[in-house]
């Protein structure tokens, strides 16, 4: 598969095309103001601050190393919707990080945060299969209006948008690229907006739908619930509302937890769902914690695990949680659009 990596302020490399493993190694190499050509760092948001030295003012040099390693907290900051957009970067917006701090240990620096909404973060960010990216830029110099850029964390070290509850993402900069003078985050696509598969025709087999008790024993199932029209809007879902889905139950089986399900209205599904190639998207919760409100979120179904909305009667869509992730608590299913409205010919 072949990707395409937009890298801020790297004017040579925003058109280039890599492998997934030549970007592993790409992206993390470090650029060297006197390496080659580096554009001027005009397109990253400005830090809130800049780490000084009282006596000779912003660290620009390496020879003030020792006064960065110091100071091991860096500012950090979200990169803005406008210089994704100016950067070719039309994936989900970055917002949905919420990064807490940037620390410098030694040659290492290292990111870390939780998501906003509450830790709810929308199918969206899967079908696109966007990652963590952490730039790290030094301070101010002339030419440099931004900093020039010291490095970027590669796909391998760059984990998936949504993958755990809190995040963190890390690389480390050789001593002679420059002094680390401020960090930037960034939601960062591998690939275009994946669509699911049109659905297959078939006459749907209808059998009865399993009740709790006959599918888990007690303490195997959690409560479920239907996304909100509000959520829906407020994530920026557009599409029909997920109120067609009428859930029974979701059990965790080992480290597998599946969502069943009917249709409300009789079961009629109109052909708006099929227009918006509508897929049933199923989230996890944990339990409620300080900062996030309706629990953060271990995980949710991909593309090829969703079944699309009215393909077949009940409906069913699973997922697996890492143990490391956190304790499921309960479900959240919710009609998820694929595409923009098909109108008719």
């Amino acid at each position: 598969m072949t990707i395409s990596l937009l890298l801020p302020n790297i004017a040579s490399m925003r058109s280039n095309n890599f492998a997934a493993a030549a970007a592993a190694a790409a992206i993390g190499t470090l650029l060297v103001a006197g390496c080659g050509p580096i554009s001027r760092q005009t397109s990253l948001p400005a830090a809130t601050s800049v780490p000084t030295n009282a006596s000779s003012g912003p660290l620009t040099g390496t020879s003030q190393a020792v006064a960065a390693a110091s100071a091991a907290q860096l500012p950090i900051s979200v990169e803005s919707d406008s210089q994704m957009k100016a950067e070719g970067n039309d994936g989900p917006s970055s917002s949905i990080l919420l990064p807490t701090s940037c620390r410098l240990t030694g040659t290492t620096v290292t990111a870390e945060g939780t998501y906003a909404n509450g830790g709810f973060v929308p199918n969206v960010y899967d079908r696109y299969g966007d990652i963590i990216v952490l730039y790290v830029l030094a301070a101010p110099s002339p030419g440099y209006a931004q900093g020039p850029q010291l490095g970027a964390s590669g796909v391998t070290e760059s984990p998936v948008v949504g993958s755990h509850a809190s995040w963190q993402v890390s690389l480390s900069i050789s001593p002679s690229a420059g002094v680390p003078a401020r960090c930037v985050v960034a939601a960062q696509p591998t690939h275009a907006g994946q669509l699911a598969p049109a659905p297959t025709p078939s006459t749907p087999t209808l059998t009865p739908t399993p009740t709790r008790a006959a599918t888990a024993s007690p303490g195997e199932q959690l409560p479920i619930s239907v996304e909100s029209d509000s959520q829906m809007t407020a994530e920026g879902n557009d599409g029909p509302s997920s109120a067609i889905l009428l859930p029974n139950s979701c059990r965790l089986t080992g480290t597998t937890i599946t969502a069943e399900g009917t249709y409300s209205n009789g079961g009629f599904v109109p052909n708006v769902y099929d227009r918006y190639g509508d897929i049933i998207v199923l989230y996890v919760l944990a339990a409620p914690s300080p900062g996030y409100a309706q629990g953060a979120q271990l995980g949710v179904s991909d593309v090829s695990d969703s079944p699309v909305v009215g393909s077949r009667a009940p409906w069913d869509v699973s997922l697996s949680i890492s143990s490391s992730a956190g304790v499921p608590a309960r479900c959240v299913v919710a009609a998820q659009p694929t595409h923009d409205l098909q109108l008719a010919p």
